[in-house]
């Protein structure tokens, strides 16, 4: 492995790590302090139906952001194992590297701006 892709491998490495020790920051704080203290103590006894079925919106709703969560993991820990294998900001289409700019702004891509750009029917940006 040359230099200049080693360099390019750690960067990537520590930019995905930060984005997935981001997200579980962002998980926890959501859940465990925002939803523990507001909602916990406001609904703790409910007075009456209404107020059942919007303790049972929030809790279905916070099922929901919790599985788009999950689902975001799970990409992360598979970009992270892409990147161990050396497959990792490499385009699934043309086997071109995905630029570092792409990658920052979506680090689960699996193609490049081409390649996109082609699926979605447009003309590249970048």
């Amino acid at each position: 492995m040359t230099a200049n892709k080693k360099a390019r491998q750690e960067k990537l490495k520590k930019m995905l790590l930060d984005k997935k020790r981001k997200m579980w920051n962002d998980l926890r704080e959501e859940f465990f302090n925002k939803l523990g203290r507001e909602y916990n103590e406001q609904f703790d006894n409910p007075q009456d139906l209404e107020e059942q079925s919007l303790i049972d919106l929030i809790e279905d709703t916070g099922l929901a952001v919790a599985d788009i969560r999950r689902e975001e993991l799970t990409k992360m820990d598979e970009a992270i194992r892409k990147l161990e294998d050396g497959t990792y900001g490499i385009c699934e289409n043309c086997s071109e590297e995905i630029s570092e700019d792409r990658l920052k702004i979506v680090p689960l891509t699996y193609c490049c701006v081409n390649c996109q750009s082609k699926k979605e029917g447009k003309k590249p940006t970048l």
